[in-house]
């Protein structure tokens, strides 16, 4: 067995799309919390709030996938991942449950609609499949923008 046949992933939706981050992958996952927007700001970055005692940009997944903002719900979540010496708090629609894959494919043509490269692989279960984001290509075209 490979090490991605025993990882747990972590299951989120965005939209109708289901995600997934290997679970050393994530810090925490956190019920939204106030954002303070910001006018004129860049439109993936909801806002700021406080975590861990200072202030860190929020991000939407939405918005930096290309899919519309929405209101948030009960579900709504933030998954905060570690990124370059510091956390990204990345705002979910629902965060869904922890998941073994029983097997893993290349992202076919179909996967890349979002953005070239987001998806490391697309896992498989018995009742769905996932898209395994890679953070450093999701990230990354963050950083850059």
């Amino acid at each position: 067995m490979n090490e991605d046949e025993v990882m747990q992933y972590i299951n989120f939706s965005v939209g109708e799309q289901i995600f997934a981050l290997r679970i050393d992958q994530v810090h925490e996952i956190i019920r939204m919390v106030e954002v303070t927007t910001v006018p004129f700001g860049s439109p993936e970055i909801r806002g700021f709030a406080s975590l861990y005692g200072k202030v860190v940009s929020v991000v939407s997944l939405r918005v930096l996938l290309g899919m519309p903002e929405q209101e948030d719900t009960s579900s709504t979540r933030i998954i905060v991942v570690p990124y370059k010496n510091g956390f990204v708090p990345l705002v979910v629609d629902m965060v869904d449950s922890v998941v073994t894959y029983d097997r893993f494919e290349e992202p076919a043509e179909e996967h890349r609609r979002f953005m070239i490269g987001v998806f490391d692989k697309i896992g498989f279960c018995a009742d769905h499949r996932a898209g395994i984001l890679n953070l450093d290509v999701l990230l990354g075209s963050l950083v850059r923008s």
